[in-house]
């Protein structure tokens, strides 16, 4: 089965060289010369990592139990996700609330009262 494997690999390898020889030069630029590549060929920058291989060449049991265990993770994530969401951006709502409030009566609260008696500097500096 391997040389079956190892045969095919190589046709394919050959017809995908022979696509993209050009046997006479003309006056088209390189980059027209060349077709696109095919969808269904890796490119050699891609980068794999090893789980990713070891998803790729599971065996067919496997990839069933795979397969439904990325549509359950995908569902779970669909439905939980929004909620998690939320709740941090509520957290973070809260927090900067928090901080503004603390910052408005520290420094704009004091600035509001001289203005209002009078005794407020008409340019006070950035503090």
């Amino acid at each position: 089965m391997a040389d079956d494997d190892t045969a095919d690999l190589l046709r394919q390898a050959d017809a995908l060289i022979r696509r993209n020889r050009t046997y006479i030069a003309g006056s088209v630029p390189v980059a027209t010369q060349i077709p696109p590549p095919d969808d269904d060929l890796p490119v050699l920058t891609d980068i794999v990592t090893e789980q990713e291989a070891a998803l790729a060449t599971a065996p067919p049991h496997l990839q069933q139990h795979l397969d439904a265990l990325r549509e359950e993770l995908s569902r779970w994530l669909v439905q939980e996700l929004p909620h998690a969401v939320l709740k941090v951006t509520d957290g973070l709502a809260d927090q900067l609330m928090g901080e503004l409030t603390h910052q408005a009566e520290k420094k704009l609260l004091p600035r509001l009262i001289a203005r209002l008696d009078g005794t407020a500097d008409q340019n006070p500096a950035e503090e």
